[in-house]
């Protein structure tokens, strides 16, 4: 009833504030709310989306018919020479968007160009607006005329070359005969003409000499389209020489006495040398040569290719040993009457080579006080092929209390030490050639491993990881990570009590926390990034990881390398984990002006064990809480469903499955500082009833009742490459208590807040 009342006051609020707004409207004015996209005719489709785009006013959004932004821009703008609402007025409102006739008018000229272009030659567009409570709708009526059609399509060619690369390409052309006649789409076989005749040779040709003669029957309502291409002849250019300046400083560029290295090299399994490029350079680069075979694709003796070009500069770009990168080209005399020359110069520009980063944080987990350090190390060109070697240390210490147990290891009784290293090479190490694969997306080669010592009071734990993958990007929004080989072995120390209490146990999940084991799998990401980094647009990014361990070991089941205890099978005395594992991770980025920005994230994950394992490794399981997820509780305190841990000692809360979703509005403050006001929801749950964790299995009829709730606002210091972030959090529902008492909003205090520090954005 309580929830009831709320929503009714909320909606109450926003009727009132709605009517609030009409108030400030100078008499005369409209807000436009709305535009209208009607066609009137059921014959000829029309995609409204399209002509949307062509309305140059858009309306001010509304929610369930609130202006809220408007609002606070008409309570604001008069009290901008005051700090405060100077901030408000700029970061949360909107200004109204008035009804302009003028601009209506605009709007209907430029529907009826969209038609023309698209074939409905002389259609009509009729606008009209109506108004109720200062606020304007508008209309636009489009009766569509019959649209022309392509019925002949012919080429008027001079050059006899290029009209034979016309006719390699002309099934891809969009322009058929019987098409509704489109502007657009004879814009588009403008590119992929332009596109095809730069990638085989013809290097100063553009769109320009593309044109497309256009001969309509008005009575038959028909077009014939002849595609001409002027100029009476295109030549084709020859790359004659490719130089290459590995240490190219533009400040010295004039004045340094350079030395000219030839070097060839093979490609694929031929055994002659089939390239040559010319390096320049006044001293050692320090760079090995043989590092840019398979970067730079522009070869001598080839036709020049734009697509190589490009090619060669997002290769240029994963070599993290430089930070500019240039490609130009130079005529040189020679050739013959079809075929010219050119000579193309690479000036690589290196960036810093050594990269030092020390981090200090205190912890704070449940009361518990600690702290916790590291520094890392970076080295962009390690083995003097634009190799990156990062190693990183971190060194960890908390007063961690531990009921029911009377231990005595002094104030900071929990430490926690470790130690990764990874070499990233740009190049792809493998047995396997695959010379298409590597020269058209150019995949990077990452070794990594990794060694971590958890010392607590009543155990110590072991953790050492090596892996070997790919990753790779097949378009400027697609990138691939696949991981063959993923192994990792953990080995547990229990002390004599804790050993014997472990003995005791009933719940096998807690103790399988606690046991030795062995993962050895594969891991693949799909990621899809559409971020434009030079602009502050709207993006979305997806990422789905899938993971499997053990099939490869259960095929040596019956072999000696493997050994079986008591139902189990193992290797060197560890039984290896065998399990399946995905995560979709979906956010959208909304941007505003003046760098506000809304960020949503959702996330599922789940796991499921089989064959080897009754569970999924715990350092594989889901976990909730913690500064990147949920916020108002702790790292690894949340869940699963209503488990509240009553067992007096440190255990892992742990899933096979988990919801999660994550709302953030983030907005500048002042200088450096930027604030953040967040949402989370979600929970993690077993997917068996097996006694570890009471309350926690997934139930589709109780899930529902066991999400938790957190709110908070977060302080963050933003220096471009670096963001410290603060955030505070309070639960608002909590899973663990009883049904009825699970909503906190009038039982918080100041204690119940949850301060969470990290580095960077949670997502």
């Amino acid at each position: 009833m309580r929830i009831v009342k709320v929503i009714l006051f909320v909606l109450m609020a926003l009727f009132l504030t709605g009517c609030a707004v009409r108030k400030y409207v100078p008499e005369g004015k409209a807000i436009l709310i709305d535009n209208r996209i009607v066609n009137d005719s059921s014959k000829y489709d029309i995609s409204k989306a399209d002509v949307s785009d062509y309305i140059v006013q858009q309306p001010n959004k509304s929610l369930f018919g609130w202006l809220p932004r408007v609002w606070i821009y008409y309570k604001t703008i008069d009290k901008t020479d005051r700090k405060f609402y100077k901030w408000v007025n700029k970061n949360l409102s909107v200004e109204p968007t008035y009804y302009n006739s003028g601009l209506t008018a605009d709007s209907k000229r430029q529907i009826e160009d969209y038609l023309d272009y698209t074939g409905f030659f002389k259609s009509k567009v009729e606008t009209s607006r109506t108004e109720k409570r200062k606020r304007a709708k508008v209309t636009y009526k489009i009766t569509p005329t019959k649209p022309y059609t392509i019925r002949d399509i012919s080429y008027k060619i001079n050059d006899s070359s290029v009209h034979r690369e016309i006719n390699k390409i002309e099934n891809n052309f969009p322009v058929e005969k019987g098409n509704i006649y489109n502007a657009f789409e004879m814009d588009r076989e403008r590119d992929i003409i332009d596109n095809h005749l730069r990638d085989n040779g013809y290097f100063f040709f553009n769109k320009d000499f593309i044109v497309f003669e256009i001969d309509t029957n008005l009575r038959q309502r028909k077009a014939d389209v002849t595609l001409r291409i002027d100029g009476n002849k295109h030549y084709k250019f020859i790359i004659n020489k490719v130089f290459v300046y590995p240490d190219y400083n533009i400040q010295t560029a004039n004045i340094t006495v350079n030395d000219t290295v030839p070097f060839s090299f093979n490609i694929g399994r031929k055994k002659n040398p089939e390239y040559r490029f010319n390096f320049i350079y006044g001293s050692n680069p320090k760079v090995n040569l043989k590092t840019f075979n398979q970067v730079i694709q522009i070869h001598e003796g080839e036709l020049f290719s734009q697509k190589k070009v490009t090619q060669t500069y997002r290769a240029l770009s994963g070599l993290r040993l430089y930070s500019l990168s240039n490609i130009s080209f130079d005529t040189i005399s020679g050739g013959n009457d079809t075929i010219k020359l050119l000579n193309c110069t690479v000036t690589l520009q290196k960036g810093k080579l050594h990269h030092y980063n020390i981090q200090l944080e205190g912890t704070n987990s449940g009361g518990d006080l600690g702290a916790l350090g590291s520094i890392s190390y970076r080295n962009n060109n390690i083995f003097r092929g634009s190799e990156l070697l990062r190693i990183s240390m971190r060194y960890g210490f908390q007063a961690q209390r531990v009921e029911n147990f009377i231990i005595d290891e002094g104030l900071f009784n929990t430490q926690e030490f470790g130690v990764e290293a990874s070499i990233m090479f740009p190049r792809f190490l493998s047995p396997i050639s695959l010379h298409n694969f590597v020269i058209e997306y150019q995949p990077k080669t990452v070794l990594s491993t990794g060694y971590n010592m958890q010392i607590r009071p009543l155990y110590m734990r072991y953790i050492m990881t090596a892996t070997y993958g790919y990753n790779w990007k097949t378009t400027n929004t697609i990138e691939h990570i696949l991981t063959p080989i993923n192994l990792n072995t953990v080995k547990v120390l229990p002390s004599d009590l804790f050993a014997l209490l472990l003995d005791l146990e009933t719940n096998q999940r807690i103790k399988d926390q606690y046991t030795d084991h062995l993962i050895f799998g594969l891991n693949y990401s799909f990621i899809y990034n559409n971020q434009n980094v030079k602009k502050s647009n709207d993006f979305f990014y997806f990422k789905a990881d899938f993971e499997t361990s053990g099939n490869l070991l259960s095929l040596l089941n019956n072999t000696p390398i493997i050994n079986k205890n008591n139902n189990y099978h193992e290797i060197a005395g560890i039984r290896y984990a065998q399990y399946f594992k995905f995560q979709l991770d979906f956010r959208y980025y909304h941007y505003f002006k003046s760098n506000n920005v809304f960020a949503l994230r959702l996330m599922y994950g789940q796991g499921i064990a089989y064959g080897n394992s009754n569970d999924i490794p715990f350092e594989k399981s889901f976990y909730a809480g913690g500064a990147n997820g949920m916020r108002g509780w702790q790292f690894r305190n949340l869940g699963p469903g209503e488990f509240n841990n009553q067992y007096g000692y440190d255990i892992e809360h742990i899933g096979d499955l988990q919801i999660e979703s994550n709302i953030e509005y983030r907005f500048p403050l002042y200088g450096l500082i930027k604030g953040a006001i967040f949402g989370d929801a979600g929970n993690i749950w077993t997917l068996s009833n097996n006694g570890s964790f009471p309350g926690g299995q997934f139930k589709f009829d109780k899930f529902y009742k066991q999400i938790a709730v957190d709110a908070g606002f977060g302080i963050r210091l933003d220096f471009s490459f670096f963001l410290i972030r603060l955030d505070i959090a309070a639960p608002l529902c909590d899973p663990s208590y009883d049904e009825a008492h699970r909503w906190r909003v009038s039982k918080l205090q100041f204690k119940n807040l949850v301060w969470n520090f990290g580095i960077g954005y949670p997502f």
